[in-house]
């Protein structure tokens, strides 16, 4: 089940229906795979990105938090993601950071 992260600042997102203006972003972490992931890394890449230690690389996990959002909301791009603020892109990584990595020594 998707949950929602508050945007501090609206972000627009060109859709079929127009362009739209959104306050908050649905992401999932419980549904996302092992395919979601790998590309997580090769959108990072592609980018011009170079991940290193996924545990503590913060660009890793904004991308991880990326595709959890296009996960949630297909309709929403990550490329779409990367256009959010700065202070919204910490609370995003924060998020996939918690998830995937908080007591990762189980």
């Amino acid at each position: 089940m998707a949950e929602v992260m508050r945007l501090s600042k609206p972000l627009k997102i060109a859709k079929a229906e127009g362009d739209i203006e959104v306050n908050e972003l649905p992401y999932d972490f419980e549904n996302m795979t092992a395919r979601d992931k790998l590309n997580a890394g090769k959108r990072m890449r592609a980018a011009g990105y170079a991940p290193t230690v996924e545990e503590i690389d913060t660009d890793y996990q904004l991308f991880l938090f990326a595709e959890a959002v296009s996960k949630a909301d297909p309709s929403i791009d990550t490329l779409d993601v990367m256009r959010i603020s700065a202070r919204d892109a910490q609370k995003g990584a924060s998020l996939a950071r918690s998830f995937f990595y908080r007591n990762s020594e189980e």
